[in-house]
């Protein structure tokens, strides 16, 4: 069964109530590596991750986080950390989304 939940993946939010804008230029600044995912359209651990508009995923490999943006339709959009291991990582590789910046 396919879930609507963020709570479902656990983690921690780091932003609350925010804006595409926002939740992008946060992930910018504080991920080596990240990428551009559709609204509505990925499913990540049995979870759709639903977005107001495309926003950005980002990876922070060496800690094990994934910074994930979710459009929650009763308190806006949050902007989640949650563990994540290689398969997660490799996840959003294949999932051809936009990739907007790798650095070393």
């Amino acid at each position: 069964m396919i879930l609507r939940c963020a709570k479902n993946l656990g983690g921690t939010i780091i932003i609350e109530n925010a804006g595409p804008d926002q939740v992008n230029e946060y992930v910018r600044n504080t991920c080596t590596e990240y990428y551009e995912i559709p609204p509505d359209v990925v499913i990540f651990r049995n979870t759709r991750i639903s977005l107001e508009a495309p926003m950005l995923v980002g990876f922070q490999v060496h800690a094990g986080k994934l910074l994930l943006p979710f459009t929650k339709r009763c308190s806006g959009t949050v902007l989640i950390e949650i563990d994540a291991d290689k398969s997660d990582f490799a996840y959003f590789r294949r999932k051809r989304t936009h990739r907007k910046r790798i650095s070393s």
